[in-house]
């Protein structure tokens, strides 16, 4: 896979009329998921190829690992409305947005059904439980396909490689918190970061507990378990960080070597 003149070779199906402005270095690169069905993105394509959407990504893949783009990546695109990332708002001016075909939050009905909001019935194979990050609620999620993420992680390195300005991959959720609850806790996003601490080499971000007893949590969030307790001057390795809320951390050097979860950021230097 190869980006030329800012388009995705053999995937160019735009431009939408979604989308507007120039975007020049961008800093983030967003995951999103589309809260829709269908094998492939085609039905998202022409969704956003719709000027009534008002909205539209870059990047859409389907979950047959179809990649389509509807939106120059030196285009600013219409994905994250109201949004701020690290005290700088309106992430569009500074993004590029990747949709991946999934229903989000399913609901369990009388009739033992998983249903999307829509209505769809999700397959019990394809359904998972979990907690979401930000509001601690345990609910039912549609899973990722491993060919849906293997695609997906084939386009993140092709933009990281173009666009070596991108240095955090974030969601939805952590650009609009409490409105958003996208790509949800299904997505392995650790998965995707990794890439971003990865290229080149780059050694993992590790930064040393500043709190004399620091919690290590299974969500972000106090309303989940303990999983261990860390102490001033332990070394951790950042998974992933929400700046102000909570980092997900693996320790590295300190009085629980091994232990994974969530920690408030606040207590990391």
């Amino acid at each position: 896979m190869q980006i030329a003149n800012h388009k995705l070779t053999g995937c160019w199906h735009g431009p939408s009329p979604n989308s507007g402005g120039a975007l020049n270095n961008p800093s983030i690169l967003v995951m999103h998921f589309t809260a829709s069905g269908g094998a492939g993105p085609q039905g998202v394509r022409n969704y956003f190829l719709n000027p009534a959407a008002k909205a539209a990504a870059h990047v859409i893949v389907g979950r047959n690992g179809v990649v389509e783009q509807v939106v120059a990546f030196n285009v600013r695109g219409w994905h994250a409305g109201k949004s701020i990332w690290r005290g700088v708002r309106n992430c569009n001016d500074f993004s590029i947005g990747i949709e991946i075909d999934n229903w989000g939050a399913l609901t369990k009905t009388e009739d033992g059904k998983f249903r999307s909001y829509a209505g769809a019935v999700v397959a019990p194979a394809r359904v998972t439980q979990a907690r979401h990050k930000y509001d601690g609620v345990l609910r039912y999620w549609e899973i990722f396909d491993e060919v849906q993420l293997d695609a997906l992680a084939e386009v993140t390195k092709t933009i990281l490689a173009a666009y070596p300005s991108i240095t955090e991959i974030v969601g939805h959720d952590d650009i609009a918190p409490g409105r958003k609850s996208d790509p949800g806790p299904a997505f392995p996003m650790s998965r995707f970061t990794s890439l971003v601490t990865g290229r080149d080499d780059a050694p993992p971000t590790r930064r040393r507990v500043t709190a004399s007893r620091l919690n290590v949590r299974g969500g972000a969030g106090m309303q989940f378990e303990v999983l261990g307790q860390l102490q001033s001057g332990d070394m951790v390795d950042l998974l992933y960080d929400t700046p102000g809320m909570w980092a997900h951390i693996s320790c590295t050097l300190g009085h629980t070597p091994g232990v994974t979860g969530w920690v408030a950021d606040q207590y990391l230097r």
